[in-house]
């Protein structure tokens, strides 16, 4: 129920939902018709309903309904809200409906939080008996160790040191650590005798003081126990540190960064797990890396042990010895051919992609301090291999400003159209368009041909790629194409449609009988739960009531927009024109009309600084202090209203702060070349900062003996690419593309056009 809104708002809406989603229609309205709908499902929504009225009895009746003949989100989400609702009894018979009925681990943690709740451990661990420690989630497997240790329970120990070797540490891992460290030493037998409060306070004396001794290795006869189980009497403590301790407390130092203790220990757990039965683990192996790399004071020496314990293991355990040794040569410095071998070596015994991307990136980034040509090399030899292009959009990134910023344009082109590698569709747009640039600006001389037709061919190719936005609409203005029915192909087209599997899960109906039901508070956070199991459809859908519903609460337009702006990101194939319009809304119209009128700005500008900034939340302030809609700092604010007369006012205040956002930027640009493209990197960065890069800028491209571009000298585009500071780099990009969005989508105006007004070459 949506109590927050008044009557005549409610109907609004309801009225908003029946005219825009007709999937969506009001319970207030038509509700037998939206019963009929959601047929089954329906009984879940009007439980939610009766539990908003505090009708617990309707709530349940209705709940088993939708529990038993729901669709299987439906059943599995009443099945969840059946172990909070009636008495004990009835809870607890829900929570062993879903530990019966329902495979899901999410599900089990909520059940077995009701039967710990009411002191049920016994029900928390045979219900808990199955599960994976590799794959469970950490808060259900925390929960099964505290109903052990309740039950005093003996497999807790082994468990414990299974879970341990199981999966990367975690605070859950922590939590329990001294109390395992404790149980190494009491006597499980002579724990049955003690009560729960005495079972507690003896591991609060002992935890701090095993812990010690188990990392300090000192021997029985100089440690001493505080206490005995048999009396008050100190005796000596007669006991062997297990390895099982000896690992656990090895990892444990990882996980704290405690990297000089764990290195001390290398040699120690490396004989554990060479004489095991098991042999090494993936976790440990990792691990005996880390604690050399950050635990070492000699590099070169702990980089030759790495290099030689690597030979020592089988092809599918070296990996990591050697992608270490690699890293500490690297870190010793002056052994950049041996960190080659090894990161090479490493990459030779990389059986599961992960550890094949992670070890190329970190292979490329060591390569961007020496030779552009073993960069190009590598990426021939390896580039086509790389399994998750997107990991590797930052190196790419970093590498252009490189080769741009070192006038390696050839180079810069030979990355692009001669390595074969997976690029990521973003990143092969930004090399393909910037190659073009390059090769029209006579800087690259490109392949065979003439260099009109091959620039021609790489922004042809740009338009192909579902990449990023910016590299497409600079595509379309260098191609100069305007013709409507192009452009509108161009603009929503996004690559080729890939074949997508969705699981009938039952999110669907979930999601929009929130909608039709009234409870939009609802509607994001499922979608973020399931939203792989949606349909675009589903998440326009979703994305559209979420808009209606931010008529009356701002936070709603801002979840609205980040179900769009998301799908839209995962999107390939051809875009549905109401998709853009819902990433791209003109929320605030009001205050960004009277903004620009008052300002002379263009609409589609400000509308895309404004998403650019906050993303339309009126009430986000970041980590630097600036604020609202246009993202301000108090200082500028105050300047701004010093300026417009203003005694009083509120920066979080919508029409407030888009006014004075808006007269800050009109005033940058004539500061600098009356150029709205710099005053974009001026409200980003900072107005001193803009005049030292534009003026380097013109000093370096008249040295090149090239007809300078106004206002920069250098055309601006390929300005924006060398630009020092990463994030007003990707800020110009967001900024442009999103107002030539804005400009086609409402102000008929082709995106060729809308460059060159902010652009200005």
């Amino acid at each position: 129920m949506l109590k927050s809104y008044t009557t005549v708002q409610l109907k609004n809406i309801f009225i908003s939902l029946v005219m825009v989603l007709p999937l969506f229609s009001c319970k207030h309205l038509c509700a037998n018709e939206t019963q009929k709908q959601f047929k089954n499902d329906s009984y879940y929504f009007m439980a939610l309903q009766a539990a908003d009225e505090h009708d617990s009895e309707k709530a349940m009746r209705f709940f088993k309904t939708a529990r038993e003949k729901g669709s299987p989100l439906v059943s599995r989400r009443s099945a969840e809200a059946l172990t909070m609702l009636g008495n004990m009894q009835e809870r607890q018979q829900a929570a062993k409906y879903i530990e019966d009925n329902i495979d899901n681990y999410d599900s089990l943690l909520i059940a077995c939080r009701e039967y710990y709740r009411e002191s049920e451990f016994s029900l928390v661990i045979s219900a808990t008996d199955d599960i994976d420690f590799a794959t469970a989630p950490n808060g259900l497997v925390q929960i099964r160790f505290n109903a052990m240790l309740e039950k005093k329970d003996s497999r807790f120990e082994s468990e414990y040191y299974k879970w341990i070797l199981s999966k990367p540490l975690s605070p859950e891992h922590l939590f329990f650590y001294q109390k395992y460290l404790s149980l190494k030493v009491l006597d499980f037998q002579k724990l049955q005798k003690l009560n729960q409060e005495e079972f507690e306070r003896r591991f609060a004396a002992r935890a701090m003081e095993i812990k010690k001794f188990v990392e300090t290795g000192k021997t029985s006869e100089e440690t001493k126990l505080s206490e005995n189980i048999e009396s008050n009497e100190a005796q000596p403590l007669t006991m062997e540190v297990s390895d099982e301790q000896k690992v656990i407390t090895f990892r444990v130092n990882i996980y704290q960064k405690n990297y000089r203790e764990a290195f001390s220990a290398i040699d120690v757990i490396r004989k554990i797990f060479e004489t095991s039965e098991d042999g090494f683990n993936e976790q440990i192996l990792s691990d005996i890396g880390k604690a050399g790399f950050y635990g070492t004071v000699d590099f070169y020496a702990t980089a030759k042990l790495f290099d030689e314990f690597a030979k020592t293991l089988i092809p599918e355990h070296s990996f990591y010895a050697y992608f270490y040794a690699a890293r500490l040569y690297d870190k010793a410095g002056r052994y950049q051919q041996q960190a080659e071998e090894c990161f090479r070596k490493a990459l030779e015994v990389a059986f599961d992609s992960v550890k094949f991307d992670n070890c190329l990136w970190y292979l490329l980034n060591f390569q961007l301090r020496s030779s552009t040509d073993d960069i190009i090399a590598t990426l021939k030899t390896y580039g086509s291999r790389i399994s998750t292009p997107e990991y590797f959009d930052d190196f790419f990134n970093s590498l252009s400003v490189l080769l741009l910023s070192n006038q390696k344009w050839q180079d810069f082109y030979k990355v692009w159209k001669e390595t074969e590698s997976n690029f990521s569709d973003y990143i092969y747009t930004k090399f393909a368009y910037i190659s073009g640039r390059l090769i029209e600006e006579g800087l690259a001389a490109g392949g065979t041909g003439l260099k009109t037709r091959q620039a021609v061919d790489a922004f042809t190719k740009v338009l192909a790629k579902g990449g990023d936005f910016y590299y497409k609409v600079c595509a379309l203005e260098r191609l100069n194409l305007i013709d409507s029915d192009s452009v509108r192909t161009v603009m929503l087209t996004k690559g080729l449609k890939k074949d997508v599997t969705i699981e009938r899960t039952g999110a669907s109906e979930l999601v929009s009988g929130y909608a039709a039901f009234g409870f939009p508070q609802k509607v994001y956070n499922e979608w973020l739960l399931n939203r792989k199991n949606l349909s675009v459809e589903d998440s326009i859908a979703a994305s559209k009531f979420l808009g209606v519903c931010g008529e009356y609460n701002n936070t709603y337009n801002v979840q609205s927009l980040r179900i769009a702006d998301r799908t839209l990101n995962n999107f390939s194939g051809k875009i549905p024109e109401e998709l853009l319009h819902l990433a791209y809304p003109r929320f605030f119209s009001k205050e960004v009309e009277n903004a620009c009128i008052e300002n002379e700005l263009p609409e589609y500008l400000l509308f895309a600084l404004i998403r650019s900034e906050s993303f339309f939340d009126a009430s986000v302030s970041s980590t630097a202090g600036a604020s609202g809609l246009t993202q301000l700092m108090e200082t500028t604010a105050a300047d701004e209203a010093r300026k417009l007369k203003l005694e009083v006012y509120d920066i979080l205040d919508p029409d407030t702060n888009v006014r004075m956002g808006a007269h800050y930027f009109k005033s940058l640009i004539p500061r600098i070349e009356d150029s709205p493209i710099l005053a974009l990197f001026a409200y980003n960065s900072g107005l001193s900062n803009v005049r030292q890069w534009v003026k380097a800028a013109k000093r370096d491209w008249a040295a090149k003996g090239k007809a300078p571009h106004n206002p920069a000298g250098i055309s601006t585009d390929l300005l924006l690419e060398t630009l020092p500071y990463a994030e007003t780099r990707e800020y110009g990009r967001k900024v442009v593309s999103a107002a030539c969005l804005y400009a086609w989508l409402y102000y008929d105006m082709t995106p060729a056009e809308t460059v060159r007004e902010i652009m200005g070459d």
